[in-house]
């Protein structure tokens, strides 16, 4: 009896088809992929802008605002002040330079002017515009310098007087008077013209500038 050959079948053709191989199951694994890239739990990538959408800014309230707004005005108003009550300052003590600067000029013109027809007069004015020291010492002399003044028929007058300021505060300076005074006696009719140059220290005595000492400098 003949037997009819038999096909023997290949492992390949008795497994079943690979799943991998189906076009379905591919699109499936490149979506997995795409979602889970370098290892990432899916949804994973939209934590941190839960996280920003979440975190609240931080706002000043009212009450704040108003506070650091009166430290800021209370703060200028200090420094407004300051600067005022600076320049306040540096303009009293310029003024006062100027009154002690015209002070001393006036003083030094008036000791240097003396005619015997006036002589009570003109010292008296001297004595009004001192204090201290010079007080003391200028009417110690009148009583020896008026019988020299008549006897001599003595006339000084100032032509010119310029004064600079040595050093000043509000309350005392020093000034330097240059004065020439055109001088006449009994025996020299014709004016002579003398020069002085005085340094004067003066002090304020309430509202007035005097002379508290008198030299004559070269």
């Amino acid at each position: 009896m003949t037997m009819a050959p038999t096909r023997s079948t290949s492992p390949a053709e008795t497994e079943p088809p690979n799943r991998s191989a189906h076009p379905d199951d591919g699109r499936a694994d490149a979506g997995d992929t795409g979602g889970t890239h370098d290892g990432a739990a899916p949804g994973h990538e939209d934590a941190p802008r839960a996280g920003l959408r979440g975190a609240r800014t931080w706002r000043p309230t009212p009450r704040l605002l108003w506070a650091l707004t009166a430290v800021l005005l209370l703060a200028a108003i200090a420094v407004t002040a300051t600067l005022g009550r600076s320049a306040w300052q540096a303009q009293r003590v310029a003024d006062a330079r100027d009154t002690a600067l015209a002070a001393g000029r006036q003083i030094a013109v008036n000791f240097v002017t003396m005619n015997a027809a006036t002589f009570d007069a003109d010292t008296k004015r001297v004595l009004a515009a001192s204090t201290g020291s010079f007080q003391k010492e200028y009417a110690a002399t009148i009583a020896q310098l008026r019988p020299v003044v008549t006897a001599n028929k003595t006339v000084s007058t100032v032509e010119r007087a310029e004064a600079s300021l040595v050093s000043g505060d509000d309350d005392s300076a020093r000034v330097i008077v240059g004065v020439v005074a055109p001088t006449t006696n009994a025996a020299t009719p014709t004016a002579e013209k003398k020069t002085y140059r005085l340094r004067l220290d003066l002090v304020k005595v309430g509202d007035s500038w005097k002379v508290s000492s008198l030299d004559f400098v070269s």
